[in-house]
C-alpha cells in the first residue's frame, strides 16, 4: 500500500475536493464510518461501554464528532470533551459539532482556569476513549493542556482508539512531538502515514487499519506517489506462478562469491537462500583450499574452486576466471565472509566494474568499497547493496546514529547519488531505488538478530533477480518474504533463539502465498 507524508495526504484531500468535487464532509463521514467498523471489531463490547471522545479544534476533532454520533445512534453511552472552545471550530468540524448539540449528545468544554483533576474525572471514568485531539497537521511540540491530557491519557487502562494518527505523533517522521498518545488501535484515513509506518511510530499506533475514505484511484494515480508499505496485496502482483513447463536452466543461475577460513557458513547460507528462493542453479566461487569443505557442506550447490590469497581468501587473480564463468548467468551475490584483505578488495572492485549480470553486494564487499564508493557509478551492471547500519555508516563516512536518525533519507540519498538499489537493513528495512521509488518493510521480528540472517537475504534477492524480476522489485520481494518466513517459523515462539537456517523451510511457503495472493 502507498505511504504518504502529512503534506502529501493533505494535498491529496484537497485535490479530491477540488477536482473530483467530493465535499470534505463526505470524506469525513467515510472516515468516521470506517473507523467505527474497525473499532467495533477491535473492542467487541465497545457499544456496551461508556465512550468519551476527546477532541481538539481541527478536522481530527470533526472526525471524532462524527464518530460520537455514529456510536450514539447505535445505542452507546457517549460523551464528548472539547479541549478548545467551539468558537475555534470551522468548516466540516463545526458542522459535525452542531449536529451533536441538536441530537443532545453530552458535550463539555475544558476550562483551563478550572481544576484539572475535577474535569479529568469525565475522562477517567470512561470505559473507552476516542483520541481526536491532534491530527496529521501537527508540526510543533505539544505543550500545555494538550500535553498534560495526553500524558494522563496514557495512564488509563482502557482502550484508547486514535483517529488517523495518535495525537502528538509526527505523521511524517514517526517521532513523538514532546508527548504522544499510546493507542490501543489507530484508524488511519486514505493512506498509511509515513510516521505510522516507521519507527518509533508503530510503538504508538497499536493495531493499525487503513480506512478507505473514497478518494478516486485516478486522483491518486495522477499524483505519481512511489513510496510503499510492503504487504501481500502489493507484492502478489509482482510474483506470479511459474510456467508449468519450466526447467532448471530457465529458472535462473545464481553465482556466489562468499566465504573464507572461519566464514564458510556465510557462503553456505547465501547459497541455501538462493536455492530456497527458487534459483534453478547455484554455483559458489570458493577459495580452492576450502572447496573440499564446501563440497561436503553443500548438496544442491555446485562449486568452482578459485585462486586464493596467502590467507586463503578469494584472490584478485581469480577475476578473469569468474568473469568468464558469469557469461550467460543471471545474477552474482558477493561479499558475505570473503574478508577485507587488500587483494580480495581488489577482486571486488574488478568484478563490480566488469560483471555482465546484476550484482547483489553485501557485507565485506560493501566494506571493500568504503574507501572508493564512486566505483559504484562505474559499475557495468545493475547493483543492489544490502548494508546493515554499521556498513552503511562506513561507506557514507558517518556514524551509525547519523544513519539511524533518518533511515529513509539516508537510503534515498545514497541510492540516487550512486545509482544503486539500496537495502538498508534493520527494523523496518528500507528499500530505495535511484528513480525515487521507496519501500518500507512490514515483516520480521526481534529473533532475527542472529548471525547469518543477512547472508540468507543476499541469496534470496539474487535468486529473484535471476528469475527475471527487476532489482528493485526483487529486493522488495526478498526483504518481505525473508521477514515473513521468520515470522511464520518463529514469530509466536520467542523474541530470541531463531537461527538463519530455521526460516529457509518456510520461505517457499511465503513465496507460494504471494503467488496465490494470500496473506502470510
Amino acid at each position: 500500500m502507498l505511504v504518504l507524508t502529512a503534506a502529501e495526504m493533505a494535498g491529496l484531500d484537497q485535490k479530491t475536493i477540488q477536482e473530483a468535487g467530493i465535499p470534505g464532509i463526505v470524506l469525513m463521514e467515510n472516515a468516521a464510518q470506517g473507523a467505527a467498523a474497525f473499532f467495533l471489531r477491535t473492542v467487541a463490547d465497545l457499544l456496551q461501554r461508556h465512550i468519551t471522545v476527546l477532541a481538539g479544534s481541527g478536522n481530527n476533532a470533526g472526525d471524532g464528532f462524527a464518530l460520537a454520533r455514529i456510536f450514539h445512534s447505535r445505542g452507546a453511552k457517549v460523551s464528548v470533551v472539547c479541549l478548545r472552545s467551539s468558537q475555534k471550530l470551522k468548516g466540516d468540524a463545526l458542522t459535525n459539532f452542531n449536529i451533536l448539540e441538536r441530537i443532545k449528545i453530552p458535550v463539555s468544554v475544558w476550562n483551563e482556569d478550572s481544576d484539572f483533576d475535577a474535569q479529568w474525572k469525565t475522562v477517567s471514568r470512561s470505559d473507552a476513549v476516542i483520541d481526536a485531539i491532534l491530527g496529521t497537521g501537527l508540526k510543533s511540540e505539544v505543550k500545555g493542556l494538550y500535553r498534560e491530557v495526553i500524558e494522563r491519557l496514557n495512564t488509563l487502562r482502557v482502550p484508547i482508539l486514535s483517529l488517523d494518527v495518535p495525537s502528538g505523533l509526527d505523521a511524517s517522521t514517526g517521532r513523538p512531538l514532546g508527548a504522544a498518545v499510546k493507542a490501543t488501535a489507530t484508524a488511519t484515513f486514505g493512506f498509511v502515514k509515513l510516521g505510522c509506518a516507521i519507527a518509533p511510530g508503530p510503538e504508538f499506533t497499536g493495531t493499525i487499519e487503513l480506512i478507505d475514505i473514497g478518494i478516486p484511484p485516478g486522483i491518486v494515480k495522477s499524483c505519481g506517489f512511489s513510496r510503499w508499505y510492503l504487504g501481500p496485496k502489493l507484492l502478489s502482483g509482482w510474483l506470479g506462478p511459474r510456467d508449468p513447463a519450466i526447467h532448471k536452466g530457465k529458472a535462473g543461475h545464481v553465482c556466489v562469491l562468499a566465504g573464507s577460513p572461519g566464514k564458510t557458513g556465510a557462503a553456505s547460507l547465501v547459497c541455501l537462500g538462493a536455492a530456497r528462493a527458487g534459483a534453478g542453479l547455484v554455483t559458489l566461487f570458493v577459495p580452492e583450499s576450502l572447496n573440499v569443505i564446501m563440497e561436503v557442506k553443500l548438496t544442491e550447490t555446485m562449486t568452482l574452486p578459485i585462486p586464493e590469497t596467502a590467507q586463503k581468501g578469494p584472490s584478485s587473480t581469480a577475476s578473469g576466471q569468474i568473469l568468464d564463468f558469469l557469461r550467460g548467468k543471471q545474477a552474482l551475490a558477493m561479499g558475505p565472509g570473503i574478508s577485507t584483505q587488500e587483494d580480495t578488495t581488489a577482486l571486488v572492485k574488478e568484478l563490480l566494474l566488469n560483471a555482465c549480470c546484476p550484482v547483489v553486494v553485501d557485507a565485506d564487499a560493501i566494506t571493500a568499497l568504503s574507501d572508493e564508493p564512486d566505483i559504484l557509478r562505474k559499475a557495468s551492471a545493475p547493483l543492489v547493496l544490502t548494508p546493515h547500519p554499521g556498513e552503511m555508516a562506513r561507506i557514507c563516512h558517518c556514524s551509525v546514529p547519523d544513519i539511524e536518525g533518518n533511515r529513509i533519507q539516508s537510503a534515498s540519498k545514497f541510492s540516487k547519488e550512486y545509482g544503486v538499489v539500496l537495502v538498508l537493513k534493520g527494523r523496518q528495512t528500507i528499500i530505495a531505488a535511484p528513480d525515487g521509488k521507496l519501500a518500507i518493510n512490514s515483516t520480521g521480528n526481534p529473533a532475527m538478530a542472529s548471525g547469518g540472517m543477512g547472508d540468507t537475504l543476499t541469496g534470496v534477492i539474487a535468486a529473484l533477480i535471476a528469475q527475471g524480476i527487476d532489482p528493485f522489485r526483487a529486493a522488495c520481494l526478498g526483504v518481505y518474504a525473508h521477514g515473513a518466513a521468520c515470522d511464520l517459523s518463529f514469530g509466536d515462539v520467542a523474541s530470541r533463539g531463531l537461527l538463519a537456517t530455521d526460516m529457509l523451510e518456510k520461505l517457499p511457503c511465503v513465496l507460494g502465498m504471494l503467488e496465490r495472493g494470500e496473506s502470510s
